[in-house]
């Protein structure tokens, strides 16, 4: 699943081929037929992976910490580390468009859902279902954008940290103006 990770993240899911894979980690095609149904069978398992991992760590940051600020900001910057720590699952996993796939948006909804608590924690508890649900689509769209561009050319901006903690800062300034 990591040459697979890779080889989509750098070539496009549409260029890489079941053969393609198989020949960058060795093994006949056959072989990963074994374990895949197709190759967006095989995208759908990565995709599944890399979000119970980002899940996982969001939960963590939700038993850690009780400060709603503290806590939103934790979690854009555990979702930027993420990606960061793992540029191939992150580009093949948050860039590619595509079909449904079954198990990545199960996993997907239950973190997106996390996501919306830290949130809705953090705003005013009169704030309206829409105003969470725009705040929400705020906090993905500001660690989205700061982890593509530290993944696809991070030498072209200020130190990660100082970014990072920049918007996340930020975020939870304007979200609260």
């Amino acid at each position: 699943m990591n040459a697979a990770a890779e080889l989509f993240a750098a070539e496009g899911y549409a260029s890489v081929s079941m053969r393609k894979i198989a020949k960058r980690i060795g093994y006949t095609p056959m072989s990963i037929y074994l374990h895949f149904k197709d190759k967006a069978d095989l995208l759908d398992c990565i995709c599944e992976q890399a979000f119970a991992d980002l899940y996982r760590r969001h939960e963590r940051v939700d038993a850690a910490i009780s400060d709603p600020r503290e806590r939103l900001k934790a979690g854009m910057r555990t979702f930027i580390d993420f990606a960061l720590q793992n540029p191939s699952y992150y580009r093949a996993t948050f860039i590619r468009k595509g079909e449904a796939m079954p198990r990545r948006d199960r996993i997907r909804a239950r973190t997106a859902a996390l996501k919306r608590q830290q949130v809705a924690a953090f705003l005013d508890p009169s704030a309206s279902e829409d105003e969470v649900e725009v705040a929400t689509q705020v906090v993905m769209v500001a660690e989205n954008g700061v982890a593509t561009m530290l993944t696809a050319n991070p030498k072209r901006w200020v130190e990660p940290t100082k970014l990072i903690a920049a918007v996340t800062e930020t975020v939870a300034k304007g979200l609260r103006g």
